[in-house]
């Protein structure tokens, strides 16, 4: 694939799972150092896998060795965003890379931003998982304390959802909690 395609797009669970598919004996790199640096010049890996910055710098430059590109572009939506291809991707690497990949990723994400340098994207992923963890954690005590003061959840989630406590991870895993007792919430 890496031999014949000019963009390579890698979306695997984790920062090994890249690195084997990048640099294993068979792999990416492996391909376009047989090719040769005037084969690969304008090749473009794109890696949406959420994994380390520190790894996806350090992935980048052995990359840009070989003659192609990198960018890193991991992804928030989930399996609802990705079926809907409204995910919103958050890349690093260079501008000009981005405009020459965009209209693949644009047919599957409908907020595509450029962050930064290479692993830039990656950290701006983690800055969601924080926030997105901060509110789930959030949601759970506020239902838990509703619960413990025998006050249903239920118009609880109700008041809460049309006020400043909104959000998209309220609306989404309010109703969870309300109606499972936390867990589907817990579970994931």
């Amino acid at each position: 694939v890496a031999k014949r395609a000019d963009i390579v797009i890698v979306m695997v669970p984790d920062t090994p799972h890249v690195e084997a598919v990048l640099f294993a004996d068979k792999g990416v790199a492996a391909a376009y150092k047989a090719a040769g640096k005037e084969a690969t010049y304008g090749k473009i890996v794109v890696d949406m896998s959420s994994i380390s910055p520190i790894a996806t710098k350090d992935f980048a430059a052995r990359i840009n060795k070989t003659g192609a590109q990198y960018l890193d572009a991991p992804v928030s939506g989930g399996e609802v965003g990705a079926k809907a291809a409204s995910l919103t991707i958050m890349v690093g690497g260079k501008a000009d890379n981005l405009e020459t990949v965009r209209p693949l990723l644009e047919c599957l994400g409908k907020t595509i931003t450029h962050i930064g340098d290479h692993g830039a994207g990656q950290v701006a992923k983690l800055c969601n998982q924080i926030a997105q963890v901060v509110n789930i954690e959030g949601i759970a005590e506020a239902m838990r304390f509703a619960n413990a003061q025998g006050v249903d959840t239920g118009k609880v989630f109700q008041a809460m959802s049309t006020g400043m406590a909104g959000s998209r991870m309220l609306d989404m895993l309010g109703p969870k909690m309300v109606s499972s007792g936390f867990s589907v919430a817990l579970s994931m």
